[in-house]
């Protein structure tokens, strides 16, 4: 169904309005202001936006934006009257129709429809160029297990979800578990991709949908059954799912082989995770140097786990030790790890205003957003702050 927005801005428009969606032919989400309205538009879903002439907001200047940042979107200017209409700044922006709300609610109802019909053509032309996606692939990996690595994987996917279409590959192929951090029971996995399904023309089917546009490649459901899988497997399979979605996210084990050298060599972002202990530490500096001597430096990130205070271990020593400066660092919040870890579900939903989740949705804001790609420098932490997270 055709997703209908508007900021609710204007009570004359909020009033004309409601007399036509009365009819159930019409549906419409209210938002209460342009950071709200970016949260509520998806984009790889058609909708149509309507942006009544307000001071709190240039009319003019976010519908440029809406239009450069979600091109199946169709906004629709509101004006009292067409004294108020500057048809040029209009056309610039991109704007697909115009409504005047001092028009009988017949003409507005033809108006809508109108651009109800012009979002469909441009839904069409878009499926008839059908572009290829170019996905970014982030991979999480560590030195040792038990660091949080998984955790990172999964509540990055749902910091991306709201608004991207993610895939998450577990390549921790004997004892993966993401799958059971998002409390799903996946009937077919990567094992059984490769055995029916090389090609990729079926890996849907092979896919454990979670929400929020978030989809699992799982990890076999047996740990002999890894061997089944090459370094070509996860090659071919991460070429197909960059086609198909907007993010990739990978988790691959805490000891190198080939499938993971393979995911690596094929991402575009290579989270580290680290935490505060010279062994580990002393770990994470050989796996950098292993990364470098891959010709993969400019990837890495180093993301420090469960910071706290350690004595005699502060952040420089940290980034002297490993040679990198540190990417993000994630606070310790152990009790409500478990409880999201138990529930089956990312700590950005069960606790979405803790520093881990806020810490979370501004890595992520940091590594990719498509939303940011028009805005100057100085707006964009005013106007998209926190994208993934979103504003309450």
């Amino acid at each position: 169904m055709l997703k209908i927005i508007s900021i609710a801005e204007n009570e004359e428009w909020i009033s004309k309005i409601e007399n036509i969606i009365s009819n159930p032919e019409f549906n419409i989400t209210w938002v209460a202001n342009e950071f709200k309205l970016y949260e509520q538009i998806q984009p790889l879903k058609p909708s149509i936006v309507f942006l009544p002439n307000s001071q709190s907001y240039n009319v003019y200047s976010l519908c440029g934006k809406i239009s450069r940042a979600f091109p199946l979107t169709t906004t629709v200017l509101v004006f009292h009257s067409e004294q108020e209409l500057d048809m040029k700044s209009a056309l610039r922006a991109g704007a697909g129709d115009v409504i005047f709300m001092s028009s009988p609610i017949d003409k507005i109802k033809e108006d809508i429809n109108l651009a109800i019909e012009k979002n469909s053509n441009k839904l069409f032309q878009q499926q008839q160029l059908k572009p290829t996606k170019i996905a970014r692939v982030i991979t999480v990996c560590s030195t040792k297990g038990g660091i949080g690595k998984t955790t990172v994987v999964v509540n990055l996917a749902a910091a991306y979800g709201k608004k991207l279409k993610v895939a998450v590959i577990d390549l921790d192929l004997q004892f993966g578990d993401v799958a059971m951090y998002l409390d799903v029971k996946p009937r077919q996995t990567i094992y059984d991709w490769v055995k029916g399904d090389k090609e990729g023309k079926k890996i849907d089917s092979y896919m454990t949908y979670y929400k929020d546009g978030i989809s699992i490649l799982a990890a076999p459901l047996r740990p002999e059954f890894a061997d089944v899988i090459t370094g070509d497997d996860v090659r071919k399979v991460i070429k197909i799912l960059k086609q198909q979605f907007d993010i990739v996210i990978i988790d691959v084990s805490s000891y190198m082989n080939e499938i993971g050298i393979v995911a690596l060599e094929n991402s575009d972002d290579i989270l580290l995770l680290t935490y505060l202990d010279l062994p580990t530490l002393r770990n994470s500096k050989i796996l950098i140097d292993t990364l470098v001597s891959l010709q993969l430096d400019d990837r890495i990130k180093v993301v420090l786990n469960r910071q706290m205070k350690v004595k005699g271990l502060t952040m420089d020593t940290l980034e002297q030790v490993i040679g990198k400066k540190i990417f993000s660092a994630l606070p310790v919040m152990e009790k409500a790890m478990v409880i999201a870890v138990n529930e089956g579900q990312p700590i950005s939903y069960s606790y979405p205003r803790s520093q881990v989740a806020k810490n979370i949705f501004k890595m992520a804001e940091t590594l990719y957003n498509p939303f940011n790609q028009t805005d100057s420098k100085d707006n964009k932490a005013k106007k998209h702050k926190d994208f993934v997270g979103g504003r309450v």
